[in-house]
């Protein structure tokens, strides 16, 4: 009975070792991954942590910069000499969501001069060259600036695209959408802020 005892003792040691190996939990349970484990890159916008808590939020100043042009010509930029009020949207050419909002983003286009708003699309974690490939198909007619390094993403606390800011007359962003804004939304948002509501 002893004997039975102590190898059924001896099995289940054997099975928590086993399961709780390199566990980093201290009590020695079973890690649970997180949803970022599990997911592999993917083509859309899924990313638990989306942005830099404090950083380009309501309220703030939007950081001002300046990338080279995605196609060619003038630097493209933000807080430099914008004298109306400002779409900015990060994007890239393979994620799915962004490729669904840019027929959104050219109606927005048509509908504003460029006195009444100013539309600038940041594509970063992307190559130029499908970026470009994208842009022209789908007909973009707005600046489109290139983050090569991911810096101005960075600044703005941007994690995952897409992520569109609206920024008022006074460089201030008064809108954040983490993900495709839902579309009749942003239409009103951006007519208030073109009308000054």
């Amino acid at each position: 009975m002893l004997l039975f005892a102590t190898l059924g003792a001896l099995v289940l040691w054997g099975v928590t070792s086993a399961v709780t190996a390199g566990s980093p939990d201290p009590n020695g349970l079973i890690a649970t991954p997180t949803t970022a484990s599990r997911l592999p890159p993917s083509s859309t916008s899924v990313d638990l942590r989306p942005s830099v808590p404090g950083v380009a939020v309501v309220g703030s100043k939007a950081p001002a910069f300046s990338v080279p042009n995605l196609r060619s010509g003038d630097r493209v930029g933000v807080g430099i000499s914008n004298a109306a009020p400002t779409l900015l949207n990060f994007w890239a050419s393979w994620c799915i969501p962004c490729r669904e909002e840019f027929p959104e983003l050219k109606n927005i286009r048509k509908q504003y001069s460029l006195e009444e708003l100013s539309m600038v699309g940041i594509t970063f974690k992307d190559t130029r060259r499908d970026a470009l490939q994208f842009a022209d198909s789908e007909g973009a007619n707005w600046q489109l600036g290139f983050d090569a390094k991911g810096t101005v993403a960075k600044d703005y606390g941007v994690r995952a695209a897409p992520q569109t800011f609206l920024i008022d007359k006074s460089g201030v962003i008064i809108r954040r959408w983490y993900g495709r804004p839902n579309t009749s939304e942003l239409n009103l948002a951006v007519e208030g802020l073109v009308r000054g509501i």
